[in-house]
């Protein structure tokens, strides 16, 4: 999975009240005119991981800040208010069942995606309700395929599989290892989609490195990476980014640096250090400090309504998932909205504006065989000097160096 370069943000730290008068000036300016929903709200359930070892509560916060601001400056949907009623869920399957459940009982009218890496037993019961399903984060095979799925960023498979063949392609690597955490998670990204896409860019081997969950000392690990001789390791930690490059590092590893989201988390380069310098990584967004109209509005919008919330991938696919289905139904009377109808609505034409993003098709062909991502397209990354920023300007994709 991928969390976004949050070490981008747009910042202004002053003491100067002019300063922050121009500053709440501008940010006004961005938000535009108010223009407030009424009304009976158009319900949207979502279930997040916000329970267990790894936990992403930044994705609901980033959707309901975009909630917020939709409601209060763009009408919501059909002049009506969008309301989220969500669970919270542990990464069980049988949580995230009995979430979904209690969400049916709120009538939602689809499902707005968040994190679970329970989401293939909850798109059971989202499929036997015959519920659109719709943006967030793609953890499980379930999100990437359902048949009433639409996923506008591809995290954990299209971000992985673009910096896999990335890395043999534009970096030359030969030999690759990669360090994944020993569960079905981390199996699945890292013998499922990293191994065998570089492999099919055209490595000449890749040796998988299995983490157990709990490893606090890696350094047999990265001694087995460096023994090896891979001349790129691909760190597929979430919760053990920091000890895995420093533990390379203190085995003396010379190989490239390829990396998820979560390494480039502030906290995550700050206790990394020097051994993160020079990692990779891919993200589905645009720099935040790329002065873009959307970077804009999302610094803006967060500053407003969450200003403490931090700014990663979670955030960024929470909030952007909300702005593309306003956008695509904020004409649309709520009592004419339903799945087929929702679906249409982005399954209708190519090249939707996509927040912050590359424009989304959904045409079920889009990366391999995961028809309901929309768009697998990414922006490489690097550290240097302690700070994550974009290598260029290019989206790239794997195309069809990914099969699965």
């Amino acid at each position: 999975m991928a969390v976004a370069a949050a070490t981008m943000l747009l910042t202004s730290c002053s003491s100067s009240d002019d300063t922050s008068t121009d500053s709440a000036a501008a940010s006004a300016d961005i938000l535009g005119k108010k223009n407030p929903a009424g009304g009976t709200p158009v319900v949207f359930g979502v279930l997040n991981l916000e329970s267990g070892p790894v936990t992403f509560p930044e994705v609901l916060k980033g959707e309901q800040a975009a909630v917020d601001y939709v409601n209060e400056y763009l009408g919501g949907i059909g002049g009506h208010p969008i309301k989220l009623v969500s669970c919270v869920t542990d990464g069980q399957p049988a949580t995230s069942t009995r979430c979904a459940n209690q969400i049916l009982d709120q009538k939602p009218v689809a499902i707005l995606g968040a994190a679970d890496t329970g989401a293939g037993a909850a798109m059971k019961v989202w499929e036997r309700a015959n519920l659109a399903y719709l943006g967030g984060m793609t953890f499980t095979p379930a999100e990437n395929t359902g048949k009433n799925s639409v996923q506008f960023y591809s995290t954990s498979q299209g971000d992985n599989a673009a910096l896999s063949a990335y890395a043999v392609k534009e970096l030359g690597v030969s030999k690759g290892a990669v360090m994944y955490t020993d569960d079905s998670q981390g199996k699945s990204t890292g013998l499922g989609v990293i191994k065998p896409t570089m492999l099919n860019a055209g490595a000449k081997s890749v040796k998988g490195v299995a983490v157990p969950p709990a490893a606090a000392d890696l350094s047999a690990q990265a001694a087995a990476v460096v023994q090896s001789g891979a001349d790129a390791v691909y760190v597929n930690l979430p919760n053990g980014c920091s000890n895995a490059l420093r533990a390379l590092q203190s085995v003396g590893n010379h190989a490239k640096l390829l990396g998820i989201g979560p390494c480039i988390e502030p906290k995550a380069l700050e206790a990394a250090g020097a051994a993160a310098e020079g990692l990779y990584t891919a993200q589905p967004f645009e720099p935040l400090d790329g002065g873009s109209k959307d970077a804009k509005l999302f610094n803006a919008v967060m500053d407003k309504y969450a200003k403490d919330t931090v700014r990663a991938t979670g955030t960024l696919a929470g909030f952007g998932s909300v702005l593309n289905i306003q956008a695509a139904l904020r004409k649309t009377d709520p009592s004419k909205l339903t799945t087929q109808s929702i679906l249409s609505a982005f399954r209708t034409g190519p090249d939707h504006h996509n927040f912050l993003s590359h424009p989304y098709t959904c045409d079920g062909k889009q990366l391999g065989k995961s028809t309901a991502v929309c768009n697998a397209y990414q922006r490489i990354y690097q550290v240097k000097n302690g700070k994550s920023a974009s290598v260029g300007d290019e989206w790239v994709t794997a195309g069809s160096d990914f099969t699965g």
